[in-house]
């Protein structure tokens, strides 16, 4: 691997070790609170900086771009049914529990974490990892999977399904996900469907745990 390859995945290894020592001693001290400042953690120390360093120097148009050849046309209709079948699994059941307030923090975190985790994790590994993409590929999936572990460590915040359900639901979606970037070339299309994805669940998340209060 190349110098710039190597310093991306152990940049993701480190963010990896320190949402470790982070995440269970900012919920510990406040679940909600603490949940939130380590997502703005992972976004300035790692998202930031690797849009910075991997992406933004080294861009080209097609990696935003909405444009697709004809043999990816399903692409939309294939994020728009798992974004569908997500809702019905993961939202539905518990709509008692869902407020208006909710629903706007869960937007706002959304389209914030959607777009950089997409540009960070599948656009830097597709730009840095050109000359081996399958390398680059099945790196980018592992070390997004494993990013997700630390956050089952969190205090005063439960995840609907456990442990499983949060890490393996990110091994599926980011299995989709990077095959569709890496397909078309681009991060357009899965930044919707992770933006829409993490609205629904945020939702859940944030009204379950108390991120805002139950009667609003």
């Amino acid at each position: 691997m190349t110098r710039s390859q190597i310093a991306l995945v152990l940049h993701a290894l480190a963010l990896i070790g320190a949402m470790f020592v982070l995440v269970p001693k900012l919920t510990a001290i406040d679940g909600p609170y603490g949940y939130l400042l380590s997502l703005a953690f992972y976004w300035l120390v790692f998202c930031l900086p690797v849009i910075s360093l991997h992406v933004w120097k080294q861009r080209d148009g097609r990696l935003f771009s909405e444009r697709l050849a004809w043999r990816d046309w399903i692409v939309p209709g294939l994020l728009l049914l798992q974004v569908g079948v997500i809702g019905a699994i993961g939202l539905v059941p518990h709509t008692a529990l869902l407020t208006s307030h909710g629903a706007l923090l869960a937007t706002a975190v959304a389209l914030i974490n959607g777009p950089l985790e997409e540009t960070a994790w599948r656009g830097g590994f597709m730009t840095e990892f050109r000359d081996k993409p399958r390398l680059g590929f099945w790196l980018g999936w592992v070390l997004f999977t494993a990013w997700h572990i630390p956050l089952t460590l969190s205090h005063n915040v439960s995840f609907e399904g456990g442990w499983m359900a949060l890490v393996g639901g990110a091994a599926v979606l980011g299995l989709l996900w990077s095959w569709i970037a890496w397909r078309t070339g681009s991060v357009f299309w899965t930044s919707i469907a992770h933006v829409l994805t993490n609205i629904l669940t945020f939702w859940v998340l944030f009204n379950a745990n108390g991120f805002v209060a139950p009667h609003l």
